[in-house]
């Protein structure tokens, strides 16, 4: 087989490895647990690219790659996406990679900064799953929530002002978990996503208050096919009037990025 004349990128996680390469307008991008770093070895003898090479914190583990610093892959990635989806960007805007856990990122003056993040993520999705909801599939949990109500699970701010005098809108969560009327998987599940996205986005929008960022760009692998939690994202983007970004394969954005940094 010929090598192609393309550069892959590859993103090794904690918990996911996405390998991305962009040949011309298309772009081709497989994930792979990062327990079976095998298979992504034997789908780059099948590729031959001209390069390869690696960002993440199991980039190691893949053998002699090139690395590059994660934290620049996913700056050099984010503009890339915006424009595939057609986006304008203006600086100084936030890059969040929500995988495992979550790191936010203020992209200004063409360089980034971290400026914040949590242990909150898509393992602690995984892990709440587990002892709840007694599965390890990530789908199923992102099935379950989308058929749920986490009302019934979480404390609303109207439930604790039953008076009708209430200092907050009555349908703000006042405390995770702290109704449990229901234990109904469905409705567990919903609650498990208002536990990360409420918090993450929550978090995120003061980070932007403080940088004066006007967009957040929401990027990683545990947004992948998971519209409760993006819905969740963005209504909290929604009522602190910064627009939120979720780029369609944004869980590549640092696969994606490190390839660019190798072609330039």
């Amino acid at each position: 087989m010929s090598i192609l004349p393309f550069t892959a990128g590859i993103d090794a996680g904690a918990t996911l490895c996405k390998v991305a390469f962009q040949d011309g307008t298309t772009l081709t991008t497989e994930c792979y647990p990062t327990s079976e770093l095998d298979r992504v070895r034997a789908r780059l003898a099948d590729w031959q690219p001209r390069r390869v090479v690696a960002t993440g914190g199991a980039a190691s583990r893949l053998g002699r790659f090139p690395q590059v610093s994660e934290f620049e892959a996913w700056s050099r990635g984010a503009p890339l996406l915006a424009a595939r989806a057609g986006w304008t960007l203006s600086e100084p805007y936030l890059l969040v990679s929500l995988g495992t856990g979550t790191s936010i990122l203020e992209i200004s003056d063409g360089g980034y900064r971290r400026v914040g993040g949590t242990a909150l993520g898509g393992g602690s999705i995984m892990g709440l799953g587990r002892l709840l909801l007694e599965t390890a599939s990530y789908q199923e949990i992102v099935e379950l929530a989308s058929r749920g109500d986490r009302r019934s699970v979480d404390l609303l701010v109207k439930d604790v002002y039953s008076g009708g005098d209430l200092p907050l809108p009555g349908e703000l969560t006042a405390a995770n978990f702290g109704k449990l009327d229901s234990n109904a998987p469905e409705d567990l599940a919903h609650a498990i996503m208002g536990l990360i996205g409420e918090n993450v986005g929550l978090l995120c929008a003061g980070a932007a208050r403080e940088t004066q960022a006007a967009s957040i760009m929401y990027c990683g692998s545990t947004l992948r096919d998971n519209p409760t939690l993006e819905t969740i994202l963005m209504g909290i983007c929604g009522s602190f009037g910064v627009r939120g970004l979720i780029p369609a394969a944004g869980a590549y954005c640092g696969a994606l990025g490190a390839a660019a940094l190798a072609e330039e």
